[in-house]
């Protein structure tokens, strides 16, 4: 049996006659005994073990984050990476990070609400809330310091950071408690003092 070498494209094609057999890659006819076998296993083994093969691993959590959250809208998480207290000031930083391949959006205030939705981001600690500190202007220490609403778009694999001063807890508290309506609720989340 004569063997024809087929001209083909990225592509490999194997053929084995009577007398030999050959490996032909982009034409390039080569003996069995050679490169051929570990040609053939690259491409067999991913395919025999499936998708595995070309999962990719799951992200690992950024070494920055604290402790994260659904936020919500659907893919997008809620990561918040600072609860830090110096000199009397408590300051929340949160990233909001698209897991999916849809962009999302998030409503943090409300336009010309004038503050009103400010309350519902407050942080707790023992038995006292604590409320967003503000300026001498009345300017709230945040993200939501805009008086026409804050909004974000956020696209796929891309990040939103929202953050807010607050009133500190004495120093013997260690832990607190942080509420914001767009996300679900950090508990226990350490304090670290600066």
């Amino acid at each position: 049996m004569n063997y024809q070498p087929q001209e083909t494209e990225n592509s490999i094609v194997v053929s084995t006659g009577a007398k030999s057999a050959a490996v032909c890659i982009r034409g390039w006819q080569l003996p069995w005994k050679g490169l051929a076998p570990m040609a053939l296993l690259a491409v067999m083994m991913p395919l025999a073990l499936g998708e595995a093969a070309y999962a990719a691993p799951p992200a690992a959590q950024p070494a920055d984050v604290i402790q994260s959250q659904d936020a919500s809208v659907d893919g997008i998480v809620a990561e918040l990476t600072q609860c830090q207290r110096s000199e009397g000031v408590l300051t929340i930083k949160v990233r909001f990070r698209n897991n999916s391949d849809k962009p999302g959006h998030l409503v943090f205030t409300n336009w010309n609400a004038s503050g009103q939705d400010n309350p519902k981001f407050y942080v707790t600690a023992g038995n006292k809330k604590y409320f967003m500190l503000a300026d001498s202007d009345g300017t709230v220490l945040s993200t939501n310091s805009t008086g026409n609403g804050v909004d974000a778009n956020v696209a796929p694999g891309k990040t939103f950071l929202w953050w807010a001063k607050y009133p500190a807890p004495p120093a013997d508290v260690k832990k607190i408690n942080f509420m914001m309506p767009v996300a679900s609720p950090f508990d226990d989340v350490p304090i670290t003092d600066k």
